[in-house]
């Protein structure tokens, strides 16, 4: 790639970023001084709708379906008062003193208006100022996204519920799936159907288009600071990598954060859009505005980046050595090693993302289950407060484990094999 080209695609990375934060910045504030004094319910809440890294759950005594009050005691009684605002709603136990947000304003529809123009301006430019040809890893990486993603929903339901549901806290992954189905029906383990197809397409291209667009200009720029600072660290690839995915990690949480907002809120209460995952977009647009759609921002970064700079920094590399070693043994590459080389490395890579974004997931499960005004800060610091301790960023992690396994082997299998099919090189190949 040239100089100039790599130059205009950082630019864009810069410009398009600076809009994007600020863009979040002003939905925040906004929300904020719109709604923060106004939004207020006056509730009556049962212990059973508190966050459950709040209680202290005895899990020798506790029936499966029908908590105790003494099982859904508060771990740290002192904070009790300080909590009440705090606690996770529901329909039964909220009773509103009065709806001041039964509408879309003016504001929300300008919120929605920029930032939808800013991320067609942004992909527009991104793309323009890439390589020809880089329209490629947009296509795949969109495509094996969705695909993979939609393919293991009823999976990623069971997780959720178990993530936001205390009487699905404890109990294994068939047990969860059959409550679900016995209480909800089958069709209860599609929940969010829409919201992850639509979602991930549009994650997954930005994400996969992004990343390997940059990689080759951050690893030129990096290059020319090594050159200028004699500091050999900003010679590696690996460094290169990793802030590319970091990026991209970013761009594709400000993607993702309003239809992943809008799966949990489908999946954490079932009964919420009868009509439709549309009209479950509308109803959280008119009942809490755009901060509905964006208070799980942060949580979504703390996820997301973690995820994203795992999965595809580890493919790249785990495949490049797989590749390096069977050439130096002299082995020919047949289809099959080339569908085993990318099998292999995308199941080790699985575990890694899994693991580093685990507790991202669980504090992004928690922020967007139900309407309210949560704070990522004080999930976490509630999850770290709790009877569980650091353990309870990991409920749900074999389950999710399970899901993210399939999703990641299944997406870059995908993602492989079409940037082939477009005349990319195999990862890792070359």
């Amino acid at each position: 790639m040239r100089g100039g080209k790599s130059v205009n695609i950082l630019a864009s990375v810069r410009v398009a970023g600076f809009f994007f934060l600020s863009l979040q910045l002003l939905i925040s504030e906004s929300c904020a001084y719109v709604y923060g004094g106004r939004h207020l319910l006056k509730t009556t809440i049962s212990p059973s709708v508190r966050p459950l890294h709040l209680l202290n759950v005895n899990r020798v005594t506790r029936k499966r379906n029908k908590p105790t009050a003494e099982h859904c005691a508060l771990s740290n009684p002192r904070h009790h008062s300080s909590w009440d605002s705090f606690l996770i709603p529901s329909s039964t136990a909220l009773q509103p003193r009065h709806r001041s947000h039964d509408h879309i304003t003016t504001l929300d529809k300008t919120l929605v208006a920029g930032f939808i123009g800013v991320f067609a301006t942004f992909l527009y430019k991104f793309v323009m100022n890439s390589s020809p040809g880089s329209w490629r890893y947009f296509l795949a990486g969109g495509l094996c996204a969705a695909s993979s993603h939609a393919i293991p929903t009823p999976i990623d339901v069971i997780k959720t519920r178990k993530q936001v549901d205390l009487r699905l806290a404890d109990i294994s992954f068939f047990a969860a799936g059959r409550d679900i189905i016995k209480e909800e029906g089958f069709g209860a383990l599609w929940a969010g159907l829409g919201p992850t197809y639509w979602g991930y397409l549009l994650e997954g291209a930005v994400k996969f288009g992004v990343y390997e667009v940059l990689k080759p200009s951050m690893t030129s720029w990096l290059s020319r600071i090594a050159a200028a600072t004699s500091i050999t660290i900003f010679s590696s690839s690996l460094l290169a990598f990793v802030l590319s995915g970091v990026v991209s990690g970013v761009a594709a949480s400000m993607v993702l954060c309003p239809m992943e907002a809008l799966r949990i809120r489908l999946v954490a209460e079932p009964a919420f859009a009868s009509g439709g995952w549309i009209q479950g977009g509308y109803k959280i647009l008119q009942k809490e505005g755009v901060y509905g759609f964006s208070k799980g921002f942060a949580p979504m970064i703390l996820k997301q980046v973690p995820y994203t700079v795992t999965k595809n920094v580890s493919f790249d590399v785990i495949t490049k050595l797989l590749y390096s070693s069977l050439r130096k043994a002299e082995v020919t590459v047949s289809g099959t090693i080339m569908f085993a080389v990318p099998l292999l490395s995308a199941g080790i890579a699985s575990v890694l993302s899994s693991i580093s974004s685990q507790p991202g997931d669980m504090v992004l499960s928690l922020v967007n289950a139900h309407e309210g005004n949560l704070k990522t800060k004080d999930v976490w610091r509630s999850i770290m407060q709790g009877d569980r301790g650091f353990r309870g960023f990991f409920i749900g992690g074999k389950t999710r484990l399970l899901h993210v396994g399939v999703i990641v082997t299944i997406q870059l299998l995908i993602y492989d094999y079409v940037k082939r099919l477009c005349g990319i090189a195999a990862t890792g190949s070359c």
